[in-house]
């Protein structure tokens, strides 16, 4: 039982992947499954409403049914009810994109986005993650992680793109988080765009969720950067006030 369920995880698992319906005989090869066995899990899956097959083409594609479980535990979640007012005041204040993420294992989850009224090129989407050490917002929620280290360690031993990272350099970096309260790059993680991240505390001293603003690099001087870290600490501590209190 356990082996099917696992199978059949990752048969929705790559369906949601995938922007367009998929044929049986792609899903066999790519999870290396018989057809027969992959046929019947989507069977069960239609039946249970989380996967339709298009009549036309015979192709396989996920429901919404994920997304409306998906949209009932976000509503639910107390860093995203207290954060929705104070990202609306952020945005206003600073005119960017702003985002609301959790850390989640080496990754951080965008759970909520604002986006600017001239929108960066590269973005994101709620449900999207990233790798926690190559992002401002995941970097300011490591700094008051206890097993900091051990997170980066592996996200350097199995993530192709951190294989460039210094250990101690974010770990210093992150002792400079905890400093200031904040971090920033300047196109040093996506090429024209700045990242500003800041926690959003919760009572056991680390961080329940982090805020970021992003913007490109050719809308923020000297100026705008300060108005940008300021209003974004205040954000913050807005919303850990709230969280406190959920």
């Amino acid at each position: 039982m356990e082996s099917t369920i696992v199978k059949g995880v990752s048969v929705l698992e790559l369906l949601v992947r995938n922007r367009g319906p998929v044929r049986l005989s792609a899903i066999a090869a790519e999870l290396k499954l018989p057809k027969s066995g992959v046929h019947r899990l989507l069977a069960t899956l239609i039946e249970l409403g989380f996967v339709r097959q298009d009549e036309d083409s015979g192709r396989y594609s996920a429901t919404l049914k994920l997304w409306e479980w998906g949209q009932n535990i976000i509503a639910d979640h107390p860093a995203k009810r207290a954060a929705a007012p104070y990202m609306e005041e952020l945005h206003r204040l600073t005119q960017e994109t702003i985002n609301l993420l959790v850390l989640d294992g080496d990754e951080v989850l965008f759970l909520d986005k604002i986006l600017a009224a001239r929108p960066l090129r590269f973005s994101t989407q709620p449900g999207s993650r990233a790798l926690a050490v190559m992002t401002a917002p995941g970097k300011a929620m490591l700094a008051h992680e206890p097993d900091a280290e051990e997170i980066i360690e592996r996200s350097i031993a199995t993530r192709e793109r951190a294989k460039g990272l210094d250990v101690k350099q974010v770990l210093a970096d992150l002792e400079e988080v905890r400093a200031k309260g904040y971090t920033s790059a300047n196109g040093s993680w996506t090429v024209g765009i700045c990242s500003y991240g800041a926690p959003i505390m919760g009572r056991n001293g680390r961080a329940a969720a982090a805020i970021s603003v992003t913007a490109p690099t050719e809308r923020v001087d000297e100026t705008k950067d300060a108005q940008i870290v300021e209003a974004l600490l205040y954000t913050c501590a807005r919303i850990a006030e709230t969280v406190g209190q959920l």
